[in-house]
């Protein structure tokens, strides 16, 4: 008996010392601005590794789970990300902000650690320093784009009007978004800067009104294009002007602020909906909700999904580079996700893909409307922008 013992001891301890311990870290917006996103976002990221962890999705390897808020302050992100990667050896990086992105492209392509963002802005991928950085789904741009090629679509020669965030988050996709109205014939009226504090927009409602602006497309969070909405309708508005975005400005997140507001509101998405609950990627979001006992509000929002699809992109990733998931290994891991070993874990509308030149994960969109009721349905399938990559090629 004291023999078995001896035995089982000594086969533990084996055990304990081949598991290796991998930080998977995030820093972003749980509070500050943009929060309304960042935070879902966080508890989805925290959640599926986790998870990872309880299902033993990496034979011999405990995850290090560590997120932090870096309140949407550049400065903060840049600490976060020496602290992981000197001290605390991450091969890996989730991001959040486009600010941060960007001031972290130098140090990212001098370190060499493969990093996926909460930001889809194309200019993290733009050339210089964009060997190491990926999107997991489409870009703000291409958006952007098929939102114009559906007005164009529905009326040739409208008069469209930009609402962007007062970030290089908002203000950057409007050069794509310029040469593609030129392209499809639509004339851009105005663009404008809302941020979070937009409690009155009257005047800016006005303004586009007088210029004639039919179709109002928002780059934003779901806060400040919510209280837009809402002055729409006390104004009459709501029928007159079309109101539409990019990823982060719609979903439940919108139609639970704006309320009846939001109806027909068009937004494109690259990720599945709570309500789609016949898409393995919405099964298991919902399962790891429960099982985390997040809240309903949390596990409805699409950030939620969004997070959990940079967590399993990174583990994925992991999981590819084998026993030894260090930098170098995670990026061969992502840049092998083409072809027959393309990685669509379900949460977004088609498979991520990467390779050396290609750094968008989930290229496929759908353009969604809320109804009546505030639920989104897709008014596209699956889709990429037809103009998107004329007007921005890759290199």
């Amino acid at each position: 008996m004291k023999k078995t013992l001896m035995l089982s001891a000594l086969v533990s301890l084996s055990f304990a010392a081949a598991q290796k311990t991998v930080t998977l870290p995030w820093s972003g917006a749980i509070t500050g601005p943009t929060s309304d996103a960042g935070a879902s976002y966080a508890a989805g990221v925290e959640d599926y590794c986790k998870y990872a962890n309880a299902q033993k999705m990496l034979p011999g390897i405990t995850l290090n789970c560590v997120i932090r808020d870096d309140q949407y302050n550049n400065a903060n992100t840049q600490r976060n990300f020496e602290d992981f990667v000197a001290n605390l050896n991450a091969p890996v990086f989730l991001g959040y902000a486009t600010g941060g992105a960007l001031q972290l492209k130098s140090v990212i392509q001098e370190t060499k650690i493969p990093t996926l963002t909460a930001s889809y802005h194309i200019g993290i991928i733009d050339p210089p320093d964009n060997t190491y950085t990926f999107l997991p789904v489409s870009s703000y741009s291409e958006n952007i784009v098929a939102l114009l090629e559906y007005v164009a679509k529905k009326e040739r020669g409208a008069k469209v009007a930009l609402i962007v965030n007062p970030s290089p988050f908002g203000r950057d996709p409007v050069v794509d978004a310029r040469k593609a109205a030129e392209r499809l014939g639509l004339k851009i009226t105005d663009v404008q800067e809302v941020g979070g504090n937009n409690l009155d927009n009257t005047a800016l409602l006005k303004r586009l009104e007088s210029q004639g602006a039919k179709y109002i497309i928002n780059q934003n969070t779901a806060g400040p294009v919510a209280n837009i909405l809402k002055d729409a309708k006390r104004l009459g508005l709501l029928g007159k002007m079309q109101f539409m975005g990019a990823h982060y400005t719609g979903g439940e997140d919108l139609t639970k602020l704006a309320g009846d507001a939001a109806k027909d509101f068009i937004w494109a998405t690259s990720y599945y909906l709570y309500d789609e609950g016949n898409q393995p990627g919405i099964i298991l979001t919902k399962k790891i909700g429960a099982q985390y006992k997040r809240n309903a509000d949390t596990i409805r929002s699409v950030h939620y999904t969004s997070g959990m699809l940079a967590s399993a992109i990174a583990i994925e990733a992991m999981k590819r580079a084998g026993a030894n998931p260090d930098a170098a290994g995670i990026y061969k891991g992502l840049i092998s996700m083409n072809g027959s070993k393309s990685f669509n874990p379900g949460f977004a509308v088609g498979p991520v893909t990467f390779s050396a030149k290609d750094h968008i994960g989930a290229e496929s969109l759908r353009l969604l409307q809320a109804d009546a009721t505030g639920n989104f349905k897709a008014i596209t399938g699956a889709q990429r922008s037809a103009l998107f990559q004329l007007i921005h090629p890759m290199k």
